[in-house]
């Protein structure tokens, strides 16, 4: 289940650049955001009830921070820099090189998380730069 959860998000972020392309054809960066961000909100107004049944719905305070954190850099600041590459560079261009984020992750999570830098992980890490250095 898991991993079909994978393939499934990997379809969805992927298609979601080309709407994103189509879109800022005929909009601004942060118009696109705006939609965006309330086509998310719609999206969690409707789920709500069904997450609320099942009682999927806790965090604490500082998960609360956390994930507001979280929204404020990837959710606003990072979508309008990706809008803005995006509107003036072609997605073939802007969204792999945009895809190196991993990158940023599995640095951080050793020097902060004290994740371990396995050697599968860094084979991993090197793949991507290489994957990156071909697309560009």
């Amino acid at each position: 289940m898991a991993y079909l959860l994978i393939f499934l998000t990997v379809l969805l972020w992927g298609v979601a650049p080309i709407f994103d392309k189509f879109a800022l054809r005929e909009s601004s960066p942060f118009s696109g955001l705006i939609i965006r961000t309330l086509a998310v909100a719609g999206g969690l107004l409707f789920l709500y009830p069904f997450f609320l049944k099942y009682k999927a719905i806790k965090f604490t305070v500082s998960s609360l921070f956390l994930f507001a954190l979280s929204g404020f850099c990837a959710g606003l600041l990072g979508m309008i820099t990706y809008y803005s590459a995006l509107k003036r560079l072609p997605a073939s261009v802007v969204v792999p090189l945009c895809s190196t984020y991993p990158l940023i992750a599995a640095i951080l999570g050793v020097f902060i998380l004290k994740e371990e830098l396995t050697l599968l992980r860094l084979i991993g890490i090197i793949l991507i730069i290489l994957g990156v250095w071909l697309v560009r």
